[in-house]
């Protein structure tokens, strides 16, 4: 879907007679574009922010519909489901094969479902086999990524957390973050995480001994020592949590 020649939303010229109208007409223009795409409002709004910096225009050809507009990703395809192992009655790790740019979750998770990457999540929330069948995607030299549970395999998103703080070997997601290529999660203030995916773990019943954590504690010398925090990515989603009932996440 190409931005519709709608003059009434992108035209300063056109008159207004009710300014509370314009302003529902343009909320509702910009959740159109932003459920076509897979993307949020905040996403559609910074892509036309930066695509009027730049001098592009923001109207394409009607004729044309279908073709990506200027200055918003296309449409977000979802990724292959490639594999679905049950980690408990109700979640479940799903690896998703996406093409194209992957997408990051902009914060970790608040709310009921926390972020399991943050401090102040509830432990035990999510079961212990979810984090030990996703331990590999925060191997040194993977090339996985650890999904957020709350999104799906039709419109996957890569977890904040583990872009902040267990990606520092993922050569692929360091080289799209290089490339600007993913944006970089924000941490809110007050906001704590875990120093890496071991510990984080742990603390969610993984044994400390359990041998799908021993790749990470031996690189753990080689992997952002000084806890620095790594800007966000997200490259083909493998590894990601998920409801069983409810699809990839």
């Amino acid at each position: 879907m190409a931005l519709e020649a709608d003059r009434t939303l992108l035209s300063p010229e056109q008159p207004l007679d009710d300014e509370a109208e314009h302003d529902q007409r343009v909320r509702a223009h910009l959740a159109r574009l932003a459920n076509a795409r897979g993307l949020s409002v905040d996403e559609v709004l910074e892509a036309l922010n930066a695509t009027l910096a730049s001098g592009q225009p923001l109207i394409t050809d009607p004729e044309h519909d279908g073709e990506a507009a200027p200055g918003l990703p296309s449409s977000r395809k979802g990724g292959t489901v490639t594999q679905q192992r049950p980690a408990g009655p109700v979640w479940g790790v799903t690896s998703v094969d996406c093409q194209g740019p992957p997408v990051a979750q902009r914060s970790p998770c608040a709310g009921t479902e926390r972020c399991p990457w943050r401090r102040d999540a509830v432990p035990g929330a999510f079961p212990a086999e979810a984090f030990r069948l996703s331990a590999p995607t925060s191997y040194p030299d993977s090339d996985r990524r650890f999904g957020c549970h709350s999104s799906s395999a039709e419109a996957p998103r890569v977890c904040a957390g583990w872009l902040l703080r267990g990606a520092s070997g993922n050569q692929q997601v360091l080289k799209l973050l290089e490339a600007g290529l993913i944006q970089v999660p924000t941490l809110p203030a007050g906001v704590e995480l875990y120093d890496d995916y071991a510990e984080m773990a742990v603390a969610n019943g993984v044994a400390e001994g359990d041998p799908t954590l021993a790749p990470i504690l031996r690189g753990r010398s080689q992997m952002c020592a000084d806890n620095e925090t790594l800007p966000g990515g997200d490259v083909a989603a493998e590894g990601t949590q998920n409801r069983r009932s409810g699809g990839a996440g």
